[in-house]
Formats: structure tokens, sequence, C-alpha cells
């Protein structure tokens, strides 16, 4: 675990910067891969990726400082170095979503069918840059003797626990990623309409960051003693799955309109 991998004279090269690029990059590299796969949206997810990418910088970090203000209001200057860490996921995927909302309402581009297409390489994106937050130290769990492991000095998960074995919350949030990306993959073809496998991302993605907060060490608590990334988790699920009923209704209503006019 090194937060830094080496220095290129006096300038560091830090892990989770390093991540979190090769995150994007085999995460747009699988979104053209499924585009390619559908022969369409190729080029407009190429054009999109900029974007998209930018959307959810902007939105990961202006996630993590408003909920880490009590910090960063003290800390200004420290509010750009996302290289640093200090980001959130969550917020990433608002930032994306609404870049992509735009983009696709800006060139007459169906959203749910692009987001279908871009979502299996988010899932990518975001195991890879979970391996980042472990490098870093970030994003540590709670004290387990049997799961966990020692976070080096330095860390943010030393400076909160010290030398205990901390559950790595994040390695196993990106084993969740992987098997969400197989399970949308097994479905993708077999989608009952545009927009299932995108709304499946946010069900499965929810399921997953609600269950592994139980085992999280640094996330602030809201209503109820649920942390505030479960209480986001919920709502998301809530609103994916009425997004469901009410795309799998409209396709069903634009049927059977087609059925009584033939």
């Amino acid at each position: 675990m090194h937060q830094i991998l080496f220095y290129i004279g006096d300038f560091p090269l830090r892990s989770f910067g390093v991540m979190l690029s090769l995150g994007i990059m085999a995460g747009l590299i699988v979104s053209l891969m499924v585009a390619k796969g559908q022969r369409r949206y190729y080029e407009e997810v190429m054009d999109l990726a900029f974007y998209a990418i930018l959307g959810g910088l902007v939105g990961a970090r202006v996630w993590e400082v408003m909920f880490s203000w009590d910090y960063y209001s003290q800390h200004l200057i420290e509010i750009p170095a996302i290289w640093q860490g200090g980001i959130s996921v969550q917020g990433s995927i608002i930032g994306g979503l609404l870049a992509v909302i735009w983009y696709c309402q800006k060139n007459n581009i169906a959203v749910w069918a692009m987001m279908d297409t871009l979502a299996p390489g988010v899932l990518v994106g975001q195991a890879i840059g979970r391996i980042g937050c472990f490098l870093n130290g970030c994003c540590y769990g709670l004290p387990n003797e049997h799961l966990g492991i020692v976070y080096p000095e330095g860390t943010d998960a030393y400076f909160a626990f010290g030398s205990q074995p901390l559950f790595p919350a994040v390695l196993f949030e990106a084993a969740w990623d992987l098997v969400s990306l197989g399970i949308l993959l097994i479905f993708f073809k077999r989608r009952p309409f545009d927009g299932f496998i995108a709304l499946s991302y946010f069900v499965l993605y929810s399921v997953g960051r609600f269950t592994l907060e139980f085992w999280r060490g640094d996330s602030l608590r809201t209503i109820m003693n649920l942390k505030a990334a479960q209480a986001s988790s919920v709502i998301t699920i809530l609103v994916a799955l009425a997004l469901m009923y009410y795309l799998y209704q409209q396709k069903n209503a634009l049927r059977d309109k087609r059925n009584l006019k033939g």
C-alpha cells in the first residue's frame, strides 16, 4: 500500500491519481466496446466522454467538500486537490449523469439508450478507482480482527484508528462492482426496454453501497442513525425502481397502441 508510487523530480506520482486515470480510461474503453457491439453511439460516446468525465470529477469533489466542510472551510487551498483523494462516488454519479443528460438533449440522443451504453463502463471505472482509494488509505472500514488490514502511518485510516486492522470496505466494493458488471452484461441483450440496464446499475450499486456502509469507519450519520451514503442509496433504489415501472408501463402502452392501429 503506497500513497506515492514514485517521484518525477520533485513531483510525487500518487497511486490514487494513477488508479483514477486508469479507471477513467478503462471505463471509456468498455463503453466504446458496448457501443460497437450495439452498432450505435460509438462516435457519440467518444464525444460525450469529456463532458461526462468532467461532470463526474466536479460532482465527486463537490459532494466530498460539501459533506466535509468543517475541514475544507479551514483548508480552502486543498479543495481543488482531487489528486490527493477525497472524492465521492455518489457525487461523481450525479455529476456525470447531469453531463450525460445535458449532452443527449443538446444533440437529440435518446438519454436512456445512451445511459445503458455507459453503465458497464462506469462500473469498471468505479472498481479500479476504489483500488486507488485503498492504496491511498482513505474510505477505510471499522476495526476488524478477522478481515482487517493495518494501514501505514500517514494515511487517513491510520490517523483515525492507528495500527488497528481495519475492514477493507473499498476492496469489497470494487468486487461488488465487478459482480454487478457481470449481471448487467448477462441481461444487456435481453433488456426489456431502454433504461433497464442503467436503472439496474443504480439499484445494484446502491444495494452494495448501503450494505458495505455498515462496515465503513469514515462516514457521516444522518437521520435514523443511518449514514449519508445509506440514506442516498435508499432514495436512489426507490427512484430507480419507480422509473423502471414507469418505463415498462410506457413501453407496454406504446405496444398496445401499435396493436390497435394494426
